[in-house]
């Protein structure tokens, strides 16, 4: 989770939680620019991925010692709507929230007019609802073990100004599912090879 403030820049690392300053050397210049096209606000976390490594860089407070700083060497990407998520989460495929954060390896974002992307797995029924960003979704499921499948799937015929490409997308990659992997708050929707069509995160309900 990288953060940016008054010419001061730091990442929190997913794995540890570690937060470490980032040297404005290297690739940097490209992720604070990524940072700001994104949309957050100065000093809001967002969720990045780089080739990088840790070194030890002079302290911006005097009388100071060196101290490991994250020194970026290759940009990858911004994942807006995206966090860490919860390693230790018991996340349920069933009964839970899951918005959409990631189509295939592309982040996935939402107008400011746009609804949340979203899927829940009915508890008490193979029935799966939510939300393509634009049109209500409803359709059925098949479970066993990790194996997930999607059928007949059927939306509302809403025509949205925004969305309806990526929409269509979240409806196809769907189609393609066979199996599914819960990591802590993450859920990752594969198909037959293995390759990841989507992304979704746990949302805590108030």
């Amino acid at each position: 989770m990288f953060s940016y403030l008054a010419d001061a820049a730091s990442v929190t690392l997913c794995a540890d939680g570690q937060r470490l300053p980032v040297a404005m050397e290297g690739d940097y210049k490209a992720l604070e620019a990524a940072y700001r096209q994104s949309g957050t606000k100065p000093g809001q976390p967002l969720l990045v991925s780089f080739d990088g490594v840790i070194a030890q860089r002079r302290s911006m407070e005097e009388n100071q010692p060196p101290r490991p700083t994250v020194v970026v060497k290759r940009f990858g990407k911004v994942w807006p709507r995206e966090t860490c998520g919860n390693t230790l989460a018991d996340s349920s495929l069933r009964g839970t929230y899951w918005k959409l954060v990631r189509l295939g390896d592309s982040p996935v974002s939402a107008g400011a007019k746009q609804r949340e992307a979203h899927l829940i797995l009915a508890n008490d029924a193979l029935r799966v609802s939510g939300n393509g960003g634009c049109n209500r979704l409803t359709g059925g499921s098949e479970l066993e073990g990790d194996t997930l499948r999607f059928s007949r799937m059927a939306g509302t015929l809403m025509a949205c100004p925004e969305g309806m490409e990526k929409e269509k997308r979240f409806i196809d990659a769907l189609g393609q599912v066979a199996r599914y992997r819960i990591r802590g708050s993450h859920l990752d929707l594969l198909d037959a090879q293995g390759v990841p069509r989507a992304r979704l995160e746990a949302v805590a309900l108030k």
